[in-house]
């Protein structure tokens, strides 16, 4: 019999209908209390998951003992190596700890990749000293950030002067720095399941999640996957796992920069799927939900595959608070929005801290690229314009409210 440990992150993870031969099977440890979890086997909500041991004896050592558990999954980044420790203790297949640290620690990512791929020049960051002497290689701008965080958080980018500034805040272990490169990014997420299954979605981004935290909207379009330069971009993302020991099966989220002389440069890659709106984007443009088939292959269950040909193409917008109490404007009066959805995560007003931070976020349709780029800046325009300020925030709007036109 299939027993699976999930240590989840997902705030609104249904493993239940991801998984429904498996109803009643997995035994899941929480990051947040989920709701409707009458289709697990004993859930527990662990506070500070990330930050404690509790799950790893909970998934590993007791179930050594009776062999409760045949799978051990989790779909959170922070998890990975976590779940790879477990893995090789009992001698399961999947990711080794090595191969989870050399995609969760930036720096040794991109050293990792620097026989298979270009990146940006970095370097790791001992003391400020290491940043100085940097900068002064370089020139500014210059990007710094931990080595092992992601979504965007506690990124700065430093320019003319700033470096003072940044020098009066507390230092920090684990940092990085890198240049800045202005160039368009795009982002590639891809589940691979050896042999035969390949979901690979491009999109490029109106504007970068770095600027998140300074109140920027996260927005990307999807390129048709016939696109040649989405070709191209399918195969940098193999260029770079190559220098990776990778499992069977995986979903990864690459970013790419896209350079004025036509070079792809390396930005980061992640084994997990993209967060937030980008698999709303990847089941509307593809038909395929990769969440669901990157939980589903390693379990032993059946992976159904999307349509030969993409339907329309489509774009994403995520509006972020600005800093200041705001809450969810109402649902955008347009036909050619074909996904509305208000994000409970974030308190209303909270200062933006990463790409998550958004009270909202839409997907716009169109027939081709050109009148996706031209119908997200309305959108976005009239969801700018409609924000809700406190005292008008009583009516609010239906979460994961879905229109098809």
């Amino acid at each position: 019999m299939t027993k699976i440990a999930v240590i989840d992150d997902g705030p609104k993870s249904d493993y239940a209908a991801m998984l429904p031969e498996l109803a009643g099977e997995p035994h899941v440890y929480g990051h947040h209390e989920l709701a409707g979890t009458e289709g697990f086997a004993p859930y527990e909500h662990v506070r500070d998951c990330e930050f404690v041991s509790y799950p790893e004896p909970m998934t590993g050592c007791s179930a050594a003992a009776d062999g409760s558990f045949t799978h051990r999954i989790t779909d959170n980044e922070y998890d990975l190596e976590r779940t790879a420790r477990i893995r090789q203790d009992l001698g399961n297949p999947g990711r080794s700890p090595q191969s989870a640290l050399s995609l969760r620690d930036k720096e040794m990512m991109k050293r990792t990749t620097e026989q298979t791929a270009p990146a940006a020049r970095y370097a790791r960051l001992e003391t400020v000293s290491d940043l100085t002497g940097f900068v002064a290689e370089t020139g500014y701008p210059v990007v710094v950030k931990p080595v092992g965080q992601g979504g965007s958080r506690e990124i700065v980018v430093l320019h003319d002067d700033e470096l003072v500034e940044f020098a009066r805040r507390h230092w920090r272990d684990g940092l990085m720095v890198e240049q800045s490169v202005e160039d368009p990014m795009y982002h590639v997420d891809a589940v691979i399941i050896a042999p035969g299954y390949r979901s690979v979605a491009s999109s490029g981004y109106l504007r970068s999640c770095p600027g998140a935290p300074a109140g920027e909207k996260a927005s990307s379009l999807q390129l048709h996957p016939e696109e040649k330069f989405a070709a191209r971009l399918e195969e940098f993302l193999d260029q770079v796992l190559d220098a990776f020991a990778t499992p069977e099966a995986s979903a990864y989220h690459l970013e790419v920069l896209h350079t004025p002389d036509d070079r792809l440069v390396l930005c980061e890659i992640a084994s997990r799927v993209g967060a937030h709106r980008i698999p709303q984007l990847t089941r509307a443009t593809h038909w395929v939900d990769p969440r669901r088939t990157r939980l589903r292959q390693p379990v032993g269950l059946p992976v159904p595959s999307g349509p030969a040909e993409a339907p329309e193409q489509r774009g994403s917008i995520s509006v972020v608070p600005q800093g200041r109490p705001v809450g969810a404007p109402p649902r955008p009066p347009f036909e050619r929005i074909d996904h509305y959805e208000v994000n409970q995560a974030p308190a209303p007003g909270a200062k933006p801290a990463n790409s998550s931070s958004h009270p909202c976020f839409v997907t716009v349709r169109g027939a081709d690229l050109d009148e996706v780029e031209q119908r997200a800046p309305q959108a976005e325009s009239w969801l700018m314009a409609n924000l809700v300020e406190p005292a008008e925030e009583a009516a609010g709007t239906v979460a994961g409210e879905v229109i098809r036109t």
